[in-house]
């Protein structure tokens, strides 16, 4: 009766305090997202294109617009922001920028976005006016075939420093109040500080407007009109939350709660009044099974306590209990940390880590080793990381219960990821270990789009003291595994295959090829040695170390040729890659991807040219021998002799007057091997006014003197 009375007069205060919560909730999250919707638009505002394309000649600037498109669309994929379209308009000539493009005031707001209240004119009129943030009412929008492309909400947002610009956001109203609202059986309704409707959950339901004058923000809620109105006024927008929820749902509620009040009240009478008997009846059977129980587990507690007392008894019955509970729970500790020990000792014999003498107590029995290796593919690794854990365990578990099927006492560990080890201590038939081998292979053969299996174990039982010497055989025999996704039984540590990779004269090939961008030659050298690997029965750990050293090579040429790879490693690494191939064909796929990527990447950077750089060059091959100086090529040029310096240096990692004297040495090494013109005579011929500023520059680039250099002979020319 008390607990009726109190859910009673407390039931419909918890209602509203529940309704009150919710819309709190609501308002936080519609707030976080006005305020997020506005921090990314200011974002805008500091894009560095926003107003460069206006400052310059409209056909040069494609790029600063499709730069702020691009920008647009980026914000737009961002689901969580619940944004149809972001616009940026332009007093100017009316022009505007959204995820379409560039387009007119007129013809966006005539065709891809129509609506009767947000017509262009408008959208025009919004230049004038003064605000900086302004969320305006949800209006249904109609493309050019006069389909409804959405109900939105229109929010713009202005800046202070540049009124010839506004940027609007059309949110999806909608989606927000689904992503947002978790309220049933209610109405939900947005207004503005001048009272009008921004969106309201059911269209056909409006709030009567205005508010109740009790609804000023002192009191959490009130009852109009047989409603209760909740509201909320946002701290960032400034835009009131109301919900409303019909008295009949509360009315309703109550009126189910009284009824469960009213039978859990009964159904406690009648279970008390049967309890009270029953346990009056039959009082004396758990006193002497508490009896029997302490006589057959505790006979000298027995005999310390009296009997007689229902209290005294019932603290004896509860002490036995948790006597016999902390017994039981000691007891399954120590199993269970015996049985750890004992997979601790044996991976410690395995690995042939120092072990004091009768530290663990191993069994010391012949044996057969088993060593599952675990390889799984990309769909196993989409997997979530608990479940790729708990996937591993279930894997490691089935092993272990289905080899203790045959073998009571085997042992099954997890002695690295992907190595799960099975220690069979039996005298029996080595078929008895085939028969079980065999089963496990056809259970793991219907898994393998998650993973497959190598199982490596010698048909031939192990000593008990050879528990390292078996286990690094099996690791080895792990290694021959060949290319394919079947599970696979390896018996004996064969030869291992000839590694054939790249020959000397092969990989002199692909370098040159590489550097000179011939993509279709790089991919058919590499497909010659993958085809004499598969004929020669190279392993899977032999395909994988060829597939990481020509990686590693190209990638190498790659930075010689001061080819940008940021976007080869980190956004399609075929390092990651490598994990996924399973057969000749996904290395044959990986590597003629990634080779001729490369390689067409190499010939890409080989045909760039720079305009002004090659100007240069051009001049200074073709005019060597004059007084060349770099004002006088900046002054062609049009440009000051600093920033061509700058420019030339960045771009060719030397500057002028290197190039210069590399040109100038040159042909002097030239004159010097072809001819008998005297030195001051070549000095002059190559553009040095001065024989000993020529002779100088020339030991410094060469490390010996013109004339030592005429009698070395040809000897440079031959090497070059």
């Amino acid at each position: 009766m008390l607990s009726y009375t109190f859910f009673y007069r407390n039931l419909h205060k918890e209602i509203t305090t529940n309704s009150t919560q919710n819309l709190e909730h609501i308002v936080e999250r519609y707030e976080k997202q006005f305020q997020t919707i506005q921090l990314t638009l200011v974002g805008l505002y500091f894009h560095n294109q926003l107003t460069y394309w206006s400052d310059m000649d409209r056909s040069s600037a494609n790029d600063a617009v499709n730069q702020l498109v691009k920008r647009v669309r980026e914000i737009r994929e961002n689901e969580m922001l619940y944004l149809h379209d972001i616009i940026i308009q332009y007093e100017q000539d009316s022009f505007l920028i959204h995820q379409g493009g560039p387009d007119r005031l007129d013809t966006l707001y005539a065709q891809t976005y129509h609506s009767e209240p947000y017509d262009a004119d408008f959208w025009r009129k919004q230049f004038g006016l003064r605000y900086k943030l302004k969320v305006y009412p949800q209006a249904d929008f109609y493309n050019s075939q006069n389909n409804r492309a959405g109900g939105f909400v229109p929010l713009v947002l202005k800046s202070t420093t540049n009124e010839d610009i506004y940027i609007a956001a059309l949110l999806d109203s909608d989606k927000m109040f689904k992503a947002f609202s978790s309220v049933s059986n209610a109405q939900f309704h947005i207004i503005d500080e001048d009272g009008t409707s921004v969106f309201r959950s059911n269209p056909r339901l409006p709030l009567h407007l205005p508010l109740p004058d009790e609804l000023d923000g002192s009191r959490d809620f009130i009852k109009s009109d047989n409603q209760y109105l909740f509201l909320r006024k946002g701290d960032v927008t400034g835009l009131s939350y109301v919900l409303v929820i019909p008295n009949e749902k509360i009315a309703s509620q109550m009126s189910r709660i009284n009824l469960v009040l009213l039978l859990l009240l009964a159904v406690a009478l009648v279970v008390s009044i049967t309890l009270s008997v029953v346990v009056s009846i039959r009082f004396y059977t758990p006193i002497q099974n508490i009896i029997r129980t302490i006589q057959r587990d505790s006979p000298q507690t027995m005999q310390q306590h009296a009997i007689g007392k229902i209290d005294e008894l019932h603290f004896i019955e509860e002490n036995v209990k948790q006597f016999l509970k902390t017994r039981n729970d000691i007891g399954r500790d120590m199993r269970r940390q015996q049985s750890q020990l004992a997979h601790l000792g044996y991976i410690r014999k395995l690995k042939s880590i120092y072990t004091r003498p009768n530290e663990l107590s191993l069994a010391e029995q012949p044996f057969y080793l088993i060593l599952f290796h675990l390889t799984t593919t990309r769909r196993f690794r989409e997997l979530l990381t608990a479940e790729q854990d708990k996937a591993a365990n279930y894997i490691k578990e089935f092993i272990s219960i289905s080899l203790a099927e045959t073998f009571p006492e085997s042992v099954t560990l997890q002695v690295e990821k992907d190595q799960i080890l099975a220690l069979l201590f039996t005298d029996n038939d080595v078929q008895d270990v085939w028969r079980a081998v065999e089963r496990l292979r056809q259970v793991f053969d219907r898994d393998k789009e998650y993973c497959y299996l190598t199982l490596a174990f010698e048909p031939h039982v192990h000593s008990p003291g050879s528990f390292t010497h078996a286990y690094e055989e099996t690791v080895e025999m792990v290694k021959r595994r060949k290319l394919s996704p079947d599970t696979q039984i390896i018996t004996s540590l064969g030869p291992e295959p000839l590694y054939v990779g790249f020959a000397p004269a092969q990989e002199q090939e692909l370098y040159a090829n590489l550097q000179a961008g011939q993509a279709e030659r790089v991919i058919l050298l590499t497909n010659r040695v993958l085809q004499r690997m598969d004929k020669e029965g190279a392993t899977a750990e032999q395909h994988v170390s060829f597939a990481k050293e020509t990686i590693a090579k190209t990638v190498k040429m790659m930075v010689a040729a001061n080819v940008e790879i940021g976007d080869v490693l980190d956004h399609r690494s075929p390092y990651e890659e490598l994990k996924q191939c399973i057969d000749a064909d996904d290395y044959r796929q990986l590597l003629e991807r990634f080779l001729g990527d490369a390689a067409r990447r190499i010939a890409d950077k080989n045909e760039e040219k720079d305009p002004v750089t090659e100007f240069v060059l051009d001049t200074i091959r073709n005019r060597y021998n004059e007084d060349l100086s770099l004002e006088m090529i900046a002054d062609s040029l049009g440009l000051t002799p600093s920033y061509v310096s700058r420019y030339v240096k960045e771009k060719t990692g030397s500057n002028f007057s290197d190039c210069l004297n590399e040109v100038r040495i040159k042909k002097a090494k030239q004159l010097l091997r072809t001819s008998n013109v005297q030195v001051r005579d070549i000095a002059t011929r190559v553009g040095y006014v001065n024989v000993t500023s020529f002779i100088r520059m020339f030991k410094k680039v060469t490390g010996m003197t013109p004339s030592d250099y005429r009698k070395a002979g040809n000897t440079e020319e031959a090497g070059e």
